[in-house]
């Protein structure tokens, strides 16, 4: 049920509880990695805009804040993203999920 890996198309099921689970998962995603679509149009719950640190974690970007790299290039505007913290993603500014191989801890 993914279109590009990124987009889950909810649709492609009759099972309403498969349908409501994908887009349970999907909308915990903090990072907005992955979303998904009814009927060709991505959905996205609305949420305010904020900076805030996950514990151990990276820093969540919510609200379609805009963001830009050391370079200058201006990122693609989501309503959530998640920002690298430890240093140590393949992907920076984003997170990749490194902090956990690395042992990236707050305290």
């Amino acid at each position: 049920m993914a279109d590009s890996g990124r987009v889950a198309r909810v649709a492609e099921t009759d099972d309403s509880q498969v349908r409501l689970a994908v887009i349970n998962e999907v909308e915990k995603c903090p990072s907005g990695a992955l979303t998904y679509s009814i009927d060709d149009h991505e959905i996205e719950q609305l949420l305010p805009q904020a900076v805030s640190i996950i514990d151990d974690g990276p820093v969540w970007v919510t609200g379609g804040v805009a963001v830009s790299t050391s370079d200058g290039r201006t990122l693609e505007t989501r309503n959530r993203v998640t920002l690298c913290r430890c240093g140590a993603s393949a992907n920076k500014p984003l997170c990749d999920g490194t902090h956990k191989d690395v042992g990236f801890a707050d305290r």
